[in-house]
């Protein structure tokens, strides 16, 4: 079944009308932003709206992601293999565990950009149902149900690793009597409504979705690919590999990058590694403006651009001598080891400046200038990648080992190893395996916001920290961690505005 063709140019201009319809006229920090009453009864009228109402979540999302570099700040910061010069309120994330971030605030601990996702993706599974099926092209009216479905679930995929339990919302708030305070509801059944809406949106979305629509909008992978992260989340490993097969046996659409080329998922939409993406197209209205504020700045601050006086005509000269967020020399061996001469990686996604102790992660290096006459106005253009196929194994290999199949765990989790042309691979077993497979995911998707909540991901249902002393510079201790001090902190504007809700037990008297 084919899907409507879309014409990329305009979608960065219909995410920004449909995003402003969306978010309406009352922000409340729980109930979310309301669609404006007269918009309500006479946008829902055909396949055009919906169709943009669609793109509107992907801008929302989009948002929600880059603020204050959130992504970044939750899933790659705590871990300590990146680090900063720009002071304690930096660096205190990285070397104590300290996700107060006062200085990224809005994005990092305040979950209203994600319910306004939530709250838009409602809005089309109630509307759509009551449009009668000859205001859409064949197809496409389902399809756009299971892109709603798969946005909400991605979205509260994301909030609840980030903040544990959380306001359960499913129904659209279109005006303001119907904003009620909710308390919060226990991941646990967040991450079931996750895996239903995930299923309900594989369902619902195509093969065919991945290619017709450049893999830059939601298609049956990405909804399988969820569901693989999802059911891990729930220990549940044996679905995990289920759905992790699903997409590995998919040979027809997806296939690892070569040597040496990996980060070309980062400047190619349409890569076979990736599975779903989100671009950042100058010529399409979506890219990101450089400048030197890093912690407004998705470029300045996630870019990680730093380029030397060799390197220009290569990339535009940035303004950090030293890159806002970098790796040491000291920390690049120890990630891909001392010894290691063949891991194409450590050249592929990192430059070192000169004789310098600092390397820049280039995987977001991506930038054209919109004023090309005067090579000026830097914008960058490099995709969020939110699952690719790499992900995917290595999620497969962490499930088998949890299964006892380390024989079958070790061929995967090698197979990523030896496509980044590595020369020794991994042979330990058990526990230490478990641990060689997290750092492995460190290797492959450092930057891509995975690797503190793989820690996490491992740690919450056995009741176990010994990760967390294994793999970050400031371990977890024991009361902090019955504490849940592994999730972060929630906006003090959120708990003034709603008394049903508490904060975290490790936050409460220190944020």
């Amino acid at each position: 079944m084919k899907i409507l063709k879309i014409n990329y140019k305009k979608i960065g201009l219909a995410m920004a009308l449909v995003s402003a319809l969306l978010l309406g006229a009352c922000n409340k920090q729980l109930e979310n932003n309301l669609i404006n009453d007269t918009y309500s009864d006479t946008f829902w009228k055909n396949e055009k709206d919906f169709t943009g109402a669609v793109l509107g979540t992907y801008g929302l999302f989009r948002k929600a992601m880059v603020t204050n570099q959130a992504f970044f700040a939750w899933g790659d910061t705590p871990i300590g293999i990146l680090t900063t010069n720009e002071g304690t309120l930096h660096s205190d994330i990285y070397t104590g565990g300290s996700f107060r971030m006062n200085y990224r605030e809005g994005g990092g601990l305040n979950w209203t950009n994600w319910y306004r996702v939530v709250n838009a993706a409602n809005l089309i599974i109630k509307k759509l149902p009551e449009v009668s099926d000859d205001k859409f092209s064949a197809g496409t009216k389902s399809y756009i149900l299971g892109e709603a479905y798969f946005m909400r679930a991605l979205s509260y995929f994301y909030m609840t690793r980030v903040w544990g339990d959380l306001p359960l919302q499913t129904e659209p708030i279109e005006t303001a009597d119907q904003a009620v305070l909710k308390g919060r509801t226990s991941t646990e059944e967040i991450l079931k409504l996750i895996i239903e809406d995930g299923q309900k949106a594989s369902n619902l979305l195509t093969w065919e979705g991945v290619d017709d629509l450049g893999r830059r909008r939601a298609n049956k992978a990405a909804a399988l690919a969820l569901l693989t992260h999802a059911t891990a989340w729930q220990n549940d490993y044996a679905k995990t590999v289920t759905y992790a097969d699903s997409l590995i046996s998919r040979t027809d659409l997806f296939a690892l990058q070569a040597k040496g080329n990996i980060r070309n998922v980062f400047k190619e939409a349409e890569a076979k590694e990736n599975i779903f993406v989100f671009t950042n197209k100058d010529a399409e209205n979506e890219s990101a403006f450089y400048n030197t504020d890093y912690v407004n700045s998705f470029s300045a601050a996630v870019g990680f651009i730093t380029v030397s006086s060799e390197l220009k005509g290569v990339y535009v000269n940035m303004p950090f001598a030293t890159p806002v967020y970098f790796v040491t020399n000291d920390k690049l061996e120890e990630l891909y080891g001392k010894d290691e001469v063949g891991d194409s990686r450590k050249t592929d996604f990192f430059r070192k400046i000169g004789e310098t102790k600092t390397n820049s992660l280039m995987k977001y290096s991506d930038i054209v200038n919109k004023n090309a006459a005067t090579n000026s106005d830097p914008r960058v253009e490099s995709n969020l990648v939110i699952f690719r196929l790499a992900d995917m194994i290595l999620l497969k290999a962490e499930a088998l080992n949890a299964l006892g199949r380390d024989g079958e765990a070790l061929t995967t989790v090698n197979s990523i190893r030896a496509r980044a042309g590595a020369k020794t691979l991994i042979s330990s077993t058990g526990a230490n395996l478990k641990k060689d497979i997290l750092k492995e995911r460190q290797r492959e998707l450092i930057g891509e916001g995975h690797a503190y909540f793989d820690i996490v991901r491992n740690s919450w249902k056995t009741n176990n920290n010994n990760l967390f002393i294994q793999l970050t510079p400031w371990s977890m201790e024991p009361t902090r961690f019955a504490q849940k001090g592994y999730l972060f902190p929630i906006h003090n504007d959120i708990l003034n505005s709603n008394r049903l809700i508490s904060q975290n037990p490790y936050w409460m008297g220190r944020y």
